[in-house]
């Protein structure tokens, strides 16, 4: 399961372009990963984060396959998507996905992903 974790603010990137995002992550089983780290980030973000009064967790699934980790490869391409379009990491991911390798983003629909990400901007 991939989670997206947004702000009630935007936040200025790189490109000029805002976005509410602040963390995209990924849990192999169950739902209390999302809830643990939501409240992990929250803590830091409302520390840090100036305006921050709320952070609302998203989501994220995709159909699953035979042998492949379908999860992590969307966290990834998730991760990529947004490099991408804003020019840098949401602001507590550390990791950079598969900007290098296009493999998992060719897993999913560009667009889709493409659209997710500016669901987000604003």
């Amino acid at each position: 399961m991939v989670y997206i974790l947004a702000a009630n603010v935007s936040f200025k990137y790189k490109s000029g372009e805002r976005s509410h995002i602040i963390y995209i992550g990924t849990t192999g089983k169950g739902g209390r990963r999302p809830a643990t780290s939501a409240s992990e980030k929250a803590s830091e973000a409302f520390y840090e984060l100036r305006g921050v009064k709320e952070i609302r967790v998203h989501i994220a699934t995709c159909k699953g396959r035979k042998r492949v980790k379908t999860w992590e490869h969307l966290e990834s391409a998730l991760l990529a998507m947004f490099s991408q379009i804003h020019w840098g990491l949401p602001k507590y991911n550390k990791r950079k996905g598969s900007i290098a390798n296009t493999k998992d983003i060719k897993l999913f629909s560009r667009k889709a992903l493409e659209k997710l990400i500016l669901k987000f901007t604003g």
